[in-house]
């Protein structure tokens, strides 16, 4: 299912956790590696001498990256060095290249979830992203995936990450816990959980159910027995996509790969359709 991953990298080895754990997690796939000149950065336009510094940093980056894959084993690796705004272009090149999963690092778990702590590259891709984004804080050594920890409220944006984790857990042949978390009734949460189950009926996948608060340290409890979360981003604003406060939180404070889901691919779409 993921035959294309997506690496960021800014060549300063803050993502060498992110590498590590792609490849050991997905060893048999493409692995493309972007870094991209912020040219909306103050004084690039200007300043010749800078911009070639970054031009040249970023070459750098890339083909350390390619290295360190290289070194786990994968040998089947793109890059490429764009230029504009970062967040956007790794999107762009995410939307070109087919790719099925983006990996990003945050800056690690701090006291609070805010969007300086994500980082504004995280961030941004996170809202506009098509594609699904894994984020990971720190160095992660659960591999190969057993489990899979699905985080549903029921609503229409979280029916694609439902979706998309049932459809990882039946091509990679993972246990999956589904954790319904709202502030509304328990009645809701059992009906939602009921047709999260049989769905995965169909595809033969196994899964537990649990209703808990809407409360991210209420979920950080189903963690240890779980090697990845799989999740929406949160609700659609009024001008702009928004990404949740419990989506921020986990990002930066889930010890576990998150992947977050805003939309599924077509043919992902199409595979689900069919049963």
């Amino acid at each position: 299912m993921i035959k294309r991953v997506l690496i960021p990298t800014d060549g300063f080895g803050l993502e060498d956790h992110v590498i590590e754990y792609m490849a050991k997690a997905f060893p048999f796939a493409d692995f493309h590696v972007i870094s991209v000149v912020n040219t909306y950065e103050r004084g690039v336009q200007l300043t010749n001498l800078l911009y070639d510094e970054m031009q040249d940093a970023s070459m750098k980056a890339v083909r350390e990256a390619e290295e360190k894959l290289h070194s786990l084993g994968i040998h089947n690796v793109k890059n490429r060095v764009a230029e504009g705004l970062p967040s956007r272009e790794i999107v762009r090149y995410a939307k070109l290249n087919d790719v099925d999963l983006i990996a990003m690092r945050v800056y690690g778990r701090k006291s609070t979830a805010s969007a300086h702590r994500l980082g504004s590259t995280v961030h941004n891709v996170l809202k506009i992203s098509p594609i699904p984004v894994l984020t990971l804080a720190d160095r992660c050594d659960r591999v190969p995936i057993k489990r899979l920890l699905l985080l549903t409220d029921g609503t229409a944006k979280t029916k694609r990450a439902e979706n998309f984790a049932i459809l990882l857990s039946s091509s990679y042949n993972l246990e999956m816990e589904v954790i319904y978390f709202s502030k509304y009734s328990n009645e809701s949460g059992e009906k939602i959980l009921k047709n999260v189950e049989w769905k995965a009926n169909y595809w033969n996948v196994r899964i537990e159910k649990k209703i808990v608060e809407d409360e991210p340290k209420k979920i950080f409890e189903h963690l240890g027995e779980n090697d990845i979360v799989v999740m929406g981003t949160g609700k659609k604003g009024y001008l702009s996509p928004k990404v949740g406060h419990v989506s921020l939180y986990m990002a930066t404070h889930s010890p576990i790969p998150v992947i977050f889901v805003r939309k599924l691919k077509e043919r992902w779409s199409k595979r689900i359709s069919r049963r």
